[in-house]
């Protein structure tokens, strides 16, 4: 049987990642990305035992784990007193307790670290430059109407896996009324060396500063040279994109009488970008036919428990095994979406939940940080094992 022709539209971390997982299950893949160029974009990105394992079992675990952090410890703490609320060890005895590593990493660092080993399989085509306009399908396949240096173009494949994000076009297509939801909430994000830091606020830990209304998350990032910093406040502006300008003075604004901990982290960077957070209500299915949803394109989801760009990882995986070796490509891709639905939908809602939990203010946040205060170090984690044990 010749090798099977897949179309993957998107060359972010959920593309490259199927790309990887269907041509090692066999596929010629080819990948369409509408930039002309891929650049440094994004914020870090957290990749707990349940992304990691699928990482190692693609082969490119070493190549991302070379610019990424393993945390030795997690603390949760009141952004206003600064004083700890929950917390715990991570390194090697959250690897022993779930079954892999968790690594903090810059988004720019794993882009790069998969694009690398996309570069080294044959069975992969990269084209810059191609965006998707609309498609079509029949039992003989699927044809992609492509726009490139202002010209059409046309492809030819078995199937089509719509890994284009939020704004996806495939789901466009597919799910005409299928809207991002806006949260009405922003994330402000900045990188900062090291020196830029007092000493222990660039120890390898992930910090989470709670407030009424608004949080900071702080981890190493760029193989420890950097810290990352991500900051969520109210915001009713549904401007999208990653490049948005984010005056210091503004973000600062909602973080009065914090800890002095959180101000001189939030104080350091000379510039912030801020984006709108959207996601989406979970899908009742993804697609029809040879054509299907992966990552944010299918399960857009708010960033409070870590996991959306490893529900793509593990969309990749579970993709591939359905595929490799399949008769018949749509009842492949059904059993994909059968399999990934209900637990993708229990992720972004919960995800969802944590973004309640995060902001609460009076009487409720008092209430959280007393029932957080009183759980054993294991608890937060072991809250997630649902999420953390996954296997392929």
């Amino acid at each position: 049987m010749p090798a099977r022709s897949i179309a993957i539209v998107g060359a972010g971390i959920g593309g490259l990642t199927a790309a990887l997982a269907l041509a090692k299950a066999g596929c010629a893949v080819t990948v369409l990305e509408r930039a002309t160029a891929l650049e440094e974009a994004g914020a870090g990105v957290q990749l707990a035992a349940n992304a990691t394992r699928c990482l190692q079992a693609l082969g490119v675990y070493e190549r991302v784990a070379e610019q990424a952090v393993v945390p030795t410890a997690f603390a949760v703490l009141d952004g206003r007193r600064g004083t700890r609320l929950a917390g715990g060890p991570m390194g090697v005895a959250a690897e022993a307790r779930f079954g892999g590593p968790f690594l903090v990493i810059h988004r720019a660092d794993l882009q790069s670290a998969l694009l690398d080993a996309v570069s080294e399989r044959p069975a992969i085509t990269l084209r810059l430059g191609h965006a998707l306009e609309s498609f079509t399908h029949d039992s003989a396949g699927v044809t992609l109407k492509l726009r490139h240096a202002g010209a059409e173009a046309s492809l030819a494949a078995d199937a089509l896996i719509g890994a284009d994000g939020l704004r996806s076009v495939v789901r466009g297509g597919l799910h005409p009324s299928a809207a991002p939801s806006f949260r009405h909430r922003a994330a402000w994000r900045a990188t900062v060396p090291v020196e830029a830091l007092p000493a222990r606020l660039t120890d390898p830990v992930t910090r989470l500063w709670l407030g009424p209304g608004a949080h900071l998350v702080s981890y190493p990032v760029k193989a420890g040279r950097a810290i990352n910093l991500v900051a969520v406040t109210p915001d009713e502006r549904e401007a999208h994109g990653w490049s948005e300008a984010g005056p210091r003075e503004e973000l600062l604004a909602h973080y009065r009488g914090w800890c002095d901990d959180a101000r001189a982290l939030l104080g350091s960077p000379e510039r912030w970008l801020r984006w709108a957070l959207f996601d989406l209500d979970p899908l009742p299915r993804w697609g029809e036919g040879p054509v299907t949803l992966l990552g944010d394109a299918a399960h857009a989801m708010p960033p409070f428990l870590a996991q959306g760009a490893a529900q793509a990882i593990e969309d990749a995986l579970v993709l591939a095994r359905e595929i490799e070796g399949a008769p018949d490509i749509p009842a492949a891709l059904r059993r994909y979406e059968a399999a990934r639905l209900a637990r993708t939908a229990r992720v972004q809602r919960a995800a969802r939940g944590m973004d309640r939990i995060y902001h609460l203010s009076g009487p409720a946040r008092i209430a959280r940080d007393l029932v957080m205060r009183t759980q054993s170090e294991n608890a937060v984690l072991e809250r997630y094992r649902w999420i953390y044990d996954w296997r392929a």
